[in-house]
């Protein structure tokens, strides 16, 4: 019988993946062994990352609920099983550093989402810099000239659009992941 990795991290089955990402970073820094030094510690923080890094990719997540309640073994996919040793092998890595190191790996960075107040603001930021063009060429034409205008277009658009995206990109992953 498989682990039950909503129960690991304290997640509901529909859960975002915002809430995966969420309760992974609670959950890991409780867990870490240079933090907990229960006898335990270094199996929860190992289950921990393969919890994560079974519900937080849409294939392995899938399979994992197709075969959770089945008597089938999810272990005979081969991206299932791939994915399992990857996490316990990274997990096996993070475990031997410091708290502060392994808060500081790119594998725990890459698990910061920003808040829905956050995004909103990105999201009013950024359709600022994309309408910023045409109300400088409506308003200020005279004043600031070609070159005005074209640095306002070069600089505002990319910005605009970087802070729009990263705004819808994170509204898309607070959607529940699995319906």
């Amino acid at each position: 019988m498989l682990p039950n990795y909503f129960e690991i991290l304290g997640i509901p089955q529909d859960a975002s993946e915002y809430e995966i990402k969420q309760a992974y970073r609670k959950k890991a820094k409780e867990y870490h062994p240079a933090v907990n030094k229960s006898p335990d510690a270094l199996d929860k923080f190992i289950l921990i990352n393969e919890a994560y890094e079974i519900l937080i990719h849409r294939n392995t997540h899938e399979i994992y609920l197709q075969d959770y309640n089945t008597a089938h073994d999810p272990l005979k996919h081969e991206p299932y099983y791939y994915w399992i040793n990857v996490a316990r092998t990274r997990a096996a890595q993070h475990a031997g550093l410091t708290l502060k190191e392994f808060l500081n790996t790119p594998f725990y960075r890459d698990t910061y989402m920003h808040s829905r107040p956050t995004l909103v603001i990105f999201m009013i930021i950024g359709l600022i810099l994309l309408v910023a063009p045409f109300a400088s060429i409506l308003l200020a034409q005279d004043k600031i000239g070609v070159i005005g205008i074209l640095a306002v277009i070069f600089v505002a658009w990319p910005a605009g659009l970087y802070f729009f995206v990263q705004a819808a990109s994170g509204f898309q992953s607070m959607k529940k992941y699995m319906r």
